[in-house]
C-alpha cells in the first residue's frame, strides 16, 4: 500500500515548531494534489497545507490545537486506487482487521467522538465499563488528568528540574499555555522571595510576584507575536547592527513611471538590480557560515493584524518591472488574506521594510531579519528643500537606511550599496526619457 506523508514544513529561517490549527478534510475524504487539507500557524503566518499527491486522507496523526516540531508527520494520504485502511485520528493503527473490530466494539461511540475531538490516543487506555469497554467517562477522566500536567517539552522539564523549579508555578506563554524554555529562564532570573518551608524542603521557593494595579489587565500575546519578539531580540543581541542613510531624489522618476507601477514596486526593482551588482549583501550568515546566492530572493515586510510577515519574491531578478508589480501585488494581497503557501515565507536573502505609506515617517531603522545580513528601510517620499548647483529647489525625496550586520559587512560596503542604488535610479530615469 502506497502512502504519502503530510509533514509540518519549515516555513522560514529559524522556525522550530508550529501549531496545527484545523483539519480541512476528514479521514476517508478524497484529496487532489494542490488541495488544502489543513491550517497551520508558524511564527510568521497562518497558512494552508496542500496535498502533494492525489489520494484519500487515510490517517490523521496530529489533532488540532497542538504544537509540534518542524518535520512532524501530521497525516498520511493513501493512493486512491488501493483498498482502504481504517481511517483514524490520533489512534494507533490496529495490526489486523479482527483487532480493529474488537477495539471498535470495546470503545463506545461517544468515547470515540470525544477522543477524536480532543486528540486522545485510546490505544493503551483501560476502560471501566463491562469487559473493559472504554466509556465517555474514561476519556473525560483521562483528559482531566492530562490537562492538570503542565505542557512542556522534555528539555524544558529537565531545565526546570535541574534548577529546582516546580513547573506548576510557571505561566506558559506558548499556545494553549505551553511552557517554553524562555518562560523557565525568565522565572529563574526573577528575584527570589523566601518562604517558610519545612526543613526537609528547599530553603526557598521561586515565586512570581505580579503587582495588582487598578485598571490594568493582561492581553494574551499570540504565538506569532512571541516568535517575532524572540527572533528579532536574538537578531538585535547577536548581530552588531550599524546604519547608513542616503536621501535620494525621486522627483523625475515618479512623474514618468508607467501607469500601474507605484514607487514601492520601483524600489523593489531597483533593490534587486543593486543586489546583483553588490552581491555581498545578498547573503545569509548561519551558524558561523556565510552563504551567498546566485539569485535574489527578496523578502518584503507586510504588516498584518497580529504582527509582521515577510513573504518572499523568489528569483526576483528573473522578473521585469511590470512582472514584479504583478508578483508583489499578488503576494502582498494573499499575505493579508492568510493565503500564502509555506514555501513563500522561506528562503529570503534580503529584506525591504517600507513605511513610506505613512507620510509622517521621514526615516527609520529596521532590525535585520536573521539569518540575512542586511535590511533596507524606506521612509516616505515627499517634497523637501534641496540645494542643486547653489540654488534651493523643492524635490520629492526619500530616505533609505541600510541596517547591516557588522560581523559580515563593513561600512564602505554598505555605503557603496546606497551609492549603487542611486546610480540604478538615475539609469532607470534615463530609460524613461
Amino acid at each position: 500500500m502506497t502512502y504519502s506523508d503530510i509533514v509540518l514544513p519549515n516555513m522560514g529561517f529559524g522556525m522550530e515548531e508550529g501549531q496545527l490549527l484545523a483539519w480541512l478534510k476528514k479521514p476517508g475524504d478524497p484529496v487532489r494534489k494542490g488541495e488544502s487539507v489543513a491550517e497551520v500557524e508558524s511564527d510568521k503566518a497562518t497558512v494552508e497545507l496542500e496535498a502533494l499527491v492525489d489520494g484519500i486522507l487515510d490517517t490523521i496523526l496530529v489533532p488540532p490545537n497542538q504544537l509540534v516540531p518542524v518535520g512532524t508527520v501530521l497525516a498520511r494520504i493513501r493512493s486512491a486506487d488501493e483498498s482502504a485502511s481504517v481511517p483514524l485520528s490520533s489512534v494507533a493503527v490496529p495490526s489486523s482487521e479482527s483487532t480493529s473490530d474488537e477495539r471498535s466494539q470495546r470503545i463506545s461511540p461517544i468515547a470515540q467522538r470525544v477522543a477524536r475531538e480532543q486528540g486522545v490516543d485510546l490505544s493503551d487506555m483501560q476502560g471501566s465499563g463491562t469487559n473493559g469497554r472504554i466509556t465517555q467517562e474514561d476519556v473525560q477522566a483521562f483528559i482531566k488528568r492530562s490537562t492538570s500536567k503542565p505542557l512542556a517539552a522534555p528539555a524544558v522539564r529537565k531545565l526546570a528540574r535541574d534548577n529546582g523549579l516546580d513547573l506548576s508555578t510557571v505561566i506558559g506563554t506558548g499556545q494553549f499555555g505551553h511552557i517554553r524554555r524562555e518562560d523557565v529562564e525568565a522565572l529563574l532570573t526573577t528575584p527570589l522571595v523566601p518562604t517558610a518551608e519545612p526543613v526537609s524542603s528547599p530553603p526557598f521557593a521561586i515565586v512570581r510576584q505580579i503587582e495588582k494595579v487598578e485598571g490594568r489587565h493582561e492581553t494574551p500575546i499570540s504565538h506569532m507575536r512571541q516568535a517575532i519578539a524572540k527572533r528579532l531580540s536574538r537578531s538585535a543581541n547577536e548581530a552588531p547592527h550599524f546604519y547608513t542613510t542616503a536621501e535620494l531624489d525621486f522627483t523625475d522618476v515618479i512623474a514618468a513611471l508607467p501607469q500601474g507601477i507605484g514607487l514601492n514596486t520601483l524600489i523593489v526593482y531597483l533593490t534587486v538590480k543593486t543586489l546583483l551588482n553588490q552581491p555581498e549583501l545578498n547573503a545569509t550568515y548561519e551558524n558561523g557560515h556565510l552563504y551567498h546566492y546566485d539569485h535574489v530572493n527578496l523578502a518584503v515586510a507586510v504588516a498584518i493584524k497580529d504582527g509582521l510577515m515577510t513573504p518572499v519574491l523568489r528569483r526576483a531578478d528573473d522578473y521585469s518591472l511590470s512582472g514584479l508589480a504583478g508578483l508583489s501585488r499578488d503576494l502582498i494581497e494573499r499575505t493579508r488574506l492568510g493565503k500564502l503557501k509555506p514555501d513563500e515565507l522561506a528562503g529570503g536573502t534580503f529584506t525591504i521594510s517600507n513605511l513610506g505609506i505613512v507620510k509622517q515617517i521621514d526615516r527609520f531603522t529596521a532590525i535585520i531579519n536573521p539569518p540575512q545580513v542586511a535590511i533596507l528601510a524606506v521612509g516616505a517620499a515627499k517634497p523637501r528643500p534641496v540645494v542643486i548647483n547653489g540654488g534651493l529647489h523643492i524635490r520629492t525625496t526619500a530616505h533609505l537606511t541600510l541596517s547591516a550586520d557588522h560581523r559580515i559587512i563593513d561600512g564602505m560596503v554598505a555605503a557603496r550599496f546606497l551609492e549603487a542604488f542611486d546610480a540604478e535610479l538615475h539609469q532607470f530615469e534615463r530609460t524613461l526619457q
